[in-house]
């Protein structure tokens, strides 16, 4: 005989004691019992109803309570899973991400918009190597609030850095731009977690730090 295969048997009469804790198991036992209760009473001094129907009444609300409770949940993860649905339509799309970062191809041209609230006296974009050489300056002055289009001239293969220097009312404020970029693929991550959209030259980035939707790519 193998000790260890005794071991691991399951005991019949241990699995038929395992109750059921929910609002409708404890309910039922509450039935079970208060029906045993009014058979084995005394007829000469019979039971008072009146605390039974109140626990019962208590009994359906936890009940009610566990019904919408599962519901609730239920519809989170229908509406997560139609999320991810949806956003697998996005591969292949263009979309505007906020990045000062970006790892072009070779003659790659980045563009994309440097969105301002209101009226500004100067608007500089300045793209770096990573070693800190500029090789692109664009200045526009006295925009109006709103979005700025611009285009980088063709970059040589590697990572740059995009910084938005904005004059307004005497202040000099530091921005990021929207950059316009094509959606790779749809990460899948565990329920819970924010859907993760790879886009091209930036990597992973949540779904919703997506500023715009824009258009499938040719």
């Amino acid at each position: 005989m193998n000790p260890i295969h005794n071991s691991n048997r399951t005991n019949p009469a241990q699995t038929s004691e395992v109750k059921d804790n929910s609002a409708l198991g404890l309910k039922n036992e509450f039935l079970q019992m208060m029906v045993a209760q009014i058979k084995n009473q005394d007829p000469l001094n019979p039971l008072d109803g009146t605390e039974y129907v109140s626990q019962l009444a208590q009994f359906s609300m936890v009940e009610g309570i566990e019904g919408l409770r599962t519901g609730q949940s239920g519809q989170a993860e229908m509406l997560y899973t139609q999320q991810v649905l949806q956003s697998t339509a996005l591969i292949g799309t263009e979309v505007l991400v906020p990045s000062t970062g970006i790892a072009a191809k070779q003659g790659e041209k980045p563009n994309g918009v440097i969105r301002i609230d209101g009226a500004a006296d100067e608007v500089t974009l300045t793209v770096k190597d990573l070693n800190g050489n500029v090789v692109d300056t664009q200045t526009w002055k006295y925009p109006e609030s709103g979005d700025i289009a611009f285009e980088v001239p063709a970059l040589d293969e590697g990572s740059y850095v995009l910084g938005v220097e904005v004059k307004m009312g005497g202040q000099v404020l530091n921005g990021v731009p929207l950059l316009s970029r094509e959606v790779e693929k749809v990460s899948l991550p565990k329920t819970g977690s924010d859907i993760q959209l790879s886009i091209a030259g930036m990597g992973s980035v949540s779904l919703f730090s997506i500023s715009e939707f824009g258009k499938t790519t040719s």
